[in-house]
Parts: structure tokens; C-alpha cells; sequence
């Protein structure tokens, strides 16, 4: 096999972005460790885009504007008055983002862009695990991560026979034949299957997990949506209606199962990724039947995942 041509690190300018919401806890060491680990470029920015934070998330953004060279952000205030939907939320900023890069004379050279979350989920992230993205044979134009453990971003994958819809629908879907548990387990659970670090990079339709390099003009052919017109209206992972936009345009996804940037290794206690309120019991059973008597189950649903929504 041919090596699939891309500008050489050392020769290329990166742009490290991404959406943040009360990430004062988290947002230093993870900004850190994504910064070493792509000192080896020849010039990185970054471009953080924060909404609706109560903690001084904003304060730690002004701080390293001063500290760190090419370092900018954007903050919207708060985003929830003219958005409610919190999907809708996190790609507005993120559209934000793909705004800057085609239109900021600063960023007229970028050639590629890391966009990445900061909100712990980046520690393990190193320097020769970027640089083996490189290496790779495969013709990439985005490539996401692995994580140690269970690999979790089942909401934002799309893929013909692993994930062929939105999981989320589908346990919509089968909750009209199964009991909630089964139907988890088959929409979600079953999904988050370890990824072996060796493996070769697996072609996908969409997927995230934390970390995605983007080619500019893989990253400039699409938009983020929260809400999937084309899948009747349905709330999604921001990152699906995008990479199907880049899909569409002839552009390639992978994960690559060596870009480990986590661990998601669970005890038989941890929850799920986004699974849904656990069942209520006693007096919170009787409530939740009558809840779901006056406005839906769906709709009920909803309301509880945005009461506990931080």
C-alpha cells in the first residue's frame, strides 16, 4: 500500500479548539497535555468557544490568553436563552468555530484542526500518539479517538453494521417491544466494545470520542446541527449531520484504535455514558407514572434528563 500523502508535521500550522461549559475544573491539564502533545507542529493556535459557564471558567480563558501564544476565545454569554436544546447549543459554538477558520486572516494557514473537549477526557493524549496519526496508511481526511476500556461515544458514531442509527432513537424504538434495560443494552450497551490499540483504523460514517483531526478542507465542508432534520427531528450528537455533510463530499473518517486519549474502564457500578434516569421506586414511581400520564413518556423523559443536565 501507498502512504496516503499529508502535509508533514513539522511543516504544517494546527488549530486546537473546542466548546467549553464550566470546565474551570478540568480545563488547565487538559489544555496542557493537548499543547505538549502537539508541540511538534510548526505553529499551533487555539480557539476555545464558552457559553452558559456559573463557574470562572471565562476568568481561566482571559488567563491564558496572556499566557499562551496564539491562544483566543469566544464566549457567547448565556446561550440557553436563545437555545434550549443543549445539542443545538454545543454546534453553535462549534459552528462558531468553522466560521473562524474560513474567515479570521489568522487562521488563513491553518492546515489542520484538532478539535477536542476539554473537560478531562484528553489526559492520556501524547505527542507519539499524534504523530502516529501520520503514519498511518490509510487516506484520512479526519481521524478520531480510542479509549482504554469500553469505547464509549456510541451517540456520535455512525457506522453501516456497528451503529447504523442514532442509538438513542433506536432505544425509542425498541422500547415498544423490550423492557428499558433490554433495550439500553442493545442500543447502547452492547455498542461500547473495547477497541483493541493494535487494530487497524476502522472507516466510519461519524464518530468523535473526545478528539477528531480534521484536514482544513475536510473541516470546512460541513456544518454542526443539533437537531437531524433528515431523521424527522430528532435530537443528535452535533457530530453526525456533520460528518454525514463531509461523507456526502467524498471526505474519509476513521478511528484510530492507537490514539488512546482516556480510560473509560468500568466497574460493574459506573453508568453508562448518557443512559437515561435510572427507574424511580416507592413514592418517585407513583410520580413518575403520573408525569408520564400528563405529558408523555418521551416528554417527561426530557424534562428529568434537562433537570440533571449540569
Amino acid at each position: 500500500m501507498i502512504k496516503a500523502y499529508r502535509k508533514p508535521i513539522a511543516e504544517a500550522k494546527i488549530l486546537l479548539a473546542g466548546p467549553v461549559r464550566n470546565a474551570s475544573s478540568q480545563i488547565e491539564d487538559d489544555f496542557r497535555k493537548l499543547l505538549s502533545s502537539l508541540d511538534q507542529f510548526k505553529e499551533v493556535f487555539c480557539l476555545v468557544v464558552e457559553s452558559d459557564s456559573d463557574d470562572d471558567t471565562v476568568l481561566r480563558l482571559e488567563k491564558f490568553s496572556k499566557e499562551f501564544k496564539n491562544f483566543s476565545f469566544i464566549s457567547v454569554g448565556n446561550l440557553s436563552k436563545k437555545l434550549s436544546k443543549r445539542t443545538d447549543r454545543i454546534a453553535y459554538c462549534r459552528n462558531l468555530i468553522i466560521d473562524a477558520v474560513a474567515a479570521d486572516l489568522k487562521y488563513s494557514n491553518i492546515d489542520f484542526i484538532a478539535m477536542a473537549d476539554m473537560d478531562g477526557m484528553n489526559g492520556l493524549i501524547t505527542r507519539e500518539k499524534i504523530t502516529q496519526c501520520w503514519d498511518l496508511d490509510e487516506p484520512w481526511d479526519v481521524v478520531t479517538a480510542n479509549q482504554l476500556g469500553e469505547y464509549y461515544d456510541i451517540w456520535a458514531l455512525s457506522h453501516p453494521y456497528w451503529n447504523p442509527i442514532d442509538c438513542w432513537e433506536q432505544k425509542r424504538q425498541l422500547e415498544a417491544i423490550l423492557d428499558e434495560k433490554a433495550a439500553q443494552h442493545i442500543s447502547v450497551g452492547c455498542k461500547q466494545a473495547a477497541i483493541d490499540s493494535r487494530a487497524d483504523p476502522i472507516e466510519v460514517d461519524s464518530a468523535f470520542g473526545g478528539l477528531g483531526i480534521y484536514r482544513r478542507e475536510a473541516f470546512l465542508a460541513g456544518r454542526y446541527a443539533g437537531t437531524d432534520d433528515l431523521a424527522g427531528g430528532i435530537d443528535v450528537a452535533d457530530h453526525t449531520p456533520y460528518h454525514r455533510e463531509l461523507r456526502q463530499k467524498g471526505f474519509r473518517i476513521f478511528i484510530n484504535p492507537a490514539l488512546i486519549n482516556c480510560d473509560k474502564t468500568k466497574s460493574p457500578g459506573d453508568i453508562i455514558e448518557d443512559a437515561p434516569i435510572p427507574k424511580a421506586s416507592g413514592a418517585l414511581k407513583l410520580a413518575k407514572k403520573f408525569g408520564i400520564f400528563l405529558f408523555g413518556k418521551k416528554r417527561f423523559n426530557k424534562y428529568l434528563q434537562m433537570m440533571q443536565t449540569p
